[in-house]
């Protein structure tokens, strides 16, 4: 890193870059896989965390019976 002084940006923006939802990126603090605050009842992530985790995948968020991936071809997920 280059320096002491850290840089938080909102959830929404989090999940902007890491072009995902907003949900995701809490579950992600959540899951200590981002670093961020809850302030006001509104969370911050740590800007230097993003660099550090790869953007979700489709098969990330793999629901019962279903791909996830957004297919409604019933392709019985892969």
């Amino acid at each position: 890193m280059c320096g002491t002084e850290t840089s938080f940006i909102t959830a929404a923006e989090a999940a902007q870059l890491l072009e995902t939802t907003e949900m995701r990126i809490l579950m992600m603090l959540k899951k200590k896989e981002l670093q961020g605050r809850l302030e006001d009842e509104i969370w911050y992530v740590d800007r230097a965390s993003l660099q550090l985790c790869e953007k979700p995948k489709a098969a990330d968020i793999v629901r019962p019976g279903g791909c996830g991936g957004g297919c409604s071809s019933g392709c019985g997920g892969h």
